[in-house]
């Protein structure tokens, strides 16, 4: 347990001495929010308003940019340099990095929906109407599959070049199929049956009936084990697939 808790402040250190980390994690999903919230405003969508609706997702892009753009690359990336290849002759573990390495992550997941909160309560008076601890649970199973995504993603990428075109394409895959900008019913029909099965779809219906209309953990326990299926069955793929150099 030292050992993992040594190496998860390490890896927080490193993360913050990298900027472009620091933009694309923290910023750019505030830069959304901030945007959105200008553009629309007060308008309704339907019952509910733009930015109530938008909110939860662009939450879920912020962690889709964690677990898969930023955690997946920067693995990649540091492999090729030969970084876990000198870990590799230590006592260090696979399973103790890839565990730091969550921990780590899932850290700045939480620091980055705060200040998505913050921002939309204080600047566009977005309000929670479910049970907090309910969002908290969801976020974490969110969290914790993507972050299992993006490093099950890292047994494809053979060299850091490859990285962010394999990260790309996942990223933006989830994000225009999985409702995190709009509604399931502007999909083509084909898509629409992809787009109920993706992980990001089950995490923003998840997050949307507890933000919005403030349902229990009753209520989303279908959304919750499936996306405890796709984090499984990845982070066994990334144990499994998992490569020193």
């Amino acid at each position: 347990m030292k050992v993992l808790i040594r190496q998860t402040a390490l890896e927080m250190r490193l993360f913050l001495r990298r900027r472009d980390d620091l933009f694309w994690t923290l910023a750019f999903p505030a830069f959304f929010i901030v945007l959105f919230g200008l553009i629309y405003g007060d308008t309704q969508w339907g019952p509910i308003r733009a930015i109530d609706y938008l909110l939860p997702g662009i939450i879920v892009m912020a962690v889709m940019i964690s677990g898969i753009m930023n955690a997946a690359t920067t693995f990649a990336e540091e492999r090729e340099k030969g970084v876990y290849r000198r870990l590799s002759v230590t006592p260090l573990r696979k399973h103790i990095i890839l565990g730091a390495q969550i921990i780590s992550r899932y850290v700045i997941i939480l620091v980055q929906t705060l200040l998505l909160l913050l921002i939309g309560i204080l600047a566009f008076n977005i309000s929670i109407v479910g049970n907090y601890a309910v969002f908290w649970l969801i976020l974490t199973f969110g969290g914790l599959c993507f972050l299992a995504i993006g490093f099950s993603l890292t047994g494809l990428m053979r060299t850091a070049k490859s990285a962010t075109p394999i990260a790309m394409i996942v990223f933006f895959f989830l994000m225009f199929l999985g409702r995190i900008l709009f509604p399931v019913d502007v999909l083509p029909k084909a898509l629409e049956y992809i787009s109920n099965v993706l992980p990001a779809t089950y995490l923003n219906d998840a997050l949307r009936l507890i933000v919005i209309e403030g349902r229990s953990i009753g209520d989303v326990w279908l959304e919750l084990a499936a996306i405890g299926g796709w984090m499984v069955v990845c982070l066994i793929l990334a144990i499994r697939f998992f490569r020193w150099e």
